[in-house]
């Protein structure tokens, strides 16, 4: 309210009691001080006495004018200045609403339910929950479900859909909007709270930037996880030509199935039980791991991950997830069960999948699913160990603001036909016929590490792909029973087209019969 006291301090100061220091009479050529302020000697001499009078009198009229124009004028500019301070105290303090109080509730795996309880001497008609969930979040608004009146409580649940999905150890900073029938607006000053997996007791190990959290295993097997975090993410980052600076969290569970409520990627079971996510990096700064198979591999293939989307971050085109799995195949030491055999068995048939369509095997069937994981590392190990390891950070830079064809062209002198049919001649396949290629699909972007057909370790009920030949999509499809089904609108637009065509006509002949 400092600013409202100041303008009502101003306007008395500027119409009130303080009187002008002069007057100008006119007719008289000179300047009259009023009294208070001294009168100018000089002013009587040479003056006859009817014209002292006249001017006596003269100046008693211009000074009871002078004096009823300041006090009005006075009050004038303090009713002003009243309104303008009342004005502002409306918009910025929002009278007469009050946050009786509120809560951020974790209520994993559901997200966190935000709650405020409202009171107001008017009728509240408005509440909106703004937040944004760190690091990568952008603003959201929530609606949330209110009461009504002029006393209300408010909650609104955020994690619970695919769309609002939140890693543990999420950061999420929050305020709210309200406003009430009165005009009256407010907004709550941010707030900050973290989202976690409630349903263990986490312990932590720290080395740098990187956190591990675990609630069960050793110091020795936390102080594991971390040398091979920190080597990984030296090595990648080298590779790709970036630095990770800001703090990682790595998350391990014990096995898939535990940790399956925490993914992103809940999948629903289908008949194909025999794929289990093993690890899944859905924000920039953590990644999600289990211990069931071939543990620090599955380390190594999430931070790499990691380390990729710092590398690409701000690309104009995406990067194809046959490039981003490669890599982070690529970083492990040894291919997981299953993988392998499947990828010997498809060279061995002349049945390796098309760079051009390989995305699309990311959620395919099992057996689909091993392929497309080892050839992708093939691949993407091809082009750093046989091309050179020093081409790849300047094709990852090439792809910020390029198509892969194009970035393939400025980096290696080939386009993804030509990459595919040097990897073929390196593994022992004839060369593709290129001119039966059609577009190239980049598939899904993010997609989770899962364990291949053949492997052991996969938990029932744990996430699963669809059946095998199917994408993973929604289980309602759409169906076409062989007609139009644009038909009925056509006749619908039709049918408006006449109604108003002659509307226009009757609307047209009664103008002109009333004028006539």
């Amino acid at each position: 309210m400092k600013t409202s006291d100041t303008r009502i301090q101003a306007g008395c100061a500027e119409g009130g009691a303080a009187p002008p220091a002069k007057v100008a009479l006119g007719g008289l050529g000179r300047v009259w001080r009023l009294p208070g302020s001294g009168v100018s000697p000089g002013f009587n001499k040479g003056v006859g006495a009817e014209h002292r009078a006249s001017a006596a009198q003269h100046m008693r009229q211009r000074l009871t004018l002078t004096r009823f124009l300041g006090k009005y004028l006075g009050v004038f500019f303090l009713a002003f200045a009243s309104m303008v301070a009342v004005a502002g105290a409306t918009s910025i303090d929002a009278e007469g609403i009050e946050v009786r109080n509120q809560a951020a509730q974790n209520r994993f795996p559901e997200g966190i339910q935000f709650t405020i309880f409202l009171g107001s001497n008017a009728e509240i008609t408005s509440v909106r929950l703004r937040y944004r969930v760190l690091p990568d979040g952008i603003n959201v608004t929530a609606r949330p479900q209110c009461s009504s009146g002029s006393s209300i409580n408010c909650t609104a649940l955020v994690g619970s859909s695919a769309q609002s999905y939140m890693v543990p150890g999420a950061e999420v900073v929050y305020f709210w909007e309200i406003e009430d029938a009165a005009g009256g607006r407010l907004s709550t000053p941010e707030e900050r709270t973290t989202y976690q997996d409630t349903r263990y007791k986490w312990e932590s190990a720290t080395d740098g930037n990187i956190t591990v959290f675990f609630y069960q295993g050793s110091e020795q097997s936390s102080a594991t996880v971390l040398r091979t975090a920190r080597e990984t993410i030296d090595r990648f980052s080298q590779l790709e030509g970036t630095r990770i600076t800001f703090p990682v969290k790595i998350y391990v569970y014990q096995t898939s199935r535990e940790m399956q409520p925490a993914i992103a990627s809940r999948r629903g079971s289908g008949p194909d039980n025999s794929v289990a996510t093993l690890g899944e990096v859905s924000a920039s700064d953590t990644a999600l791991v289990s211990r069931d198979t071939d543990f620090l591999n599955i380390v190594r293939h999430e931070l790499t991950h990691i380390v990729t989307r710092a590398a690409t971050q701000g690309s104009l085109s995406e990067l194809p997830v046959w490039i981003n799995e490669g890599l982070s195949t690529y970083a492990q030491r040894e291919l997981l069960p299953g993988e392998a055999a499947a990828l010997e068995l498809a060279l061995k048939r002349n049945q390796a999948l098309p760079l051009l369509s390989l995305s699309a095997s990311a959620r395919g069937s099992s057996s689909q699913v091993s392929i497309f994981y080892a050839q992708s590392g093939s691949v993407v190990a091809f082009m750093v160990d046989k091309l050179g390891p020093e081409k790849f950070a300047p094709f990852l830079q090439a792809m910020r603001a390029d198509t892969l064809d194009n970035a393939l062209k400025k980096t290696y002198g080939l386009d993804l036909n030509g990459l595919e049919n040097e990897w073929r001649k390196a593994v022992g396949l004839p060369p593709i016929d290129t001119s039966a290629a059609g577009p190239s699909s980049s598939g899904p972007s993010t997609i989770p590490t899962i364990v291949p057909f053949g492997a052991g370790g996969s938990s029932p009920g744990g996430a699963a792909t669809p059946s095998p030949g199917k994408p993973a999509t929604n289980s309602t499809s759409e169906k076409s029973d062989g007609g139009s089904s644009s038909l009925p609108l056509i006749i619908g637009l039709l049918a408006v087209l006449v109604v108003l065509v002659g509307a226009s006509i009757y609307l047209t002949r009664k103008r002109a019969a009333k004028s006539s």
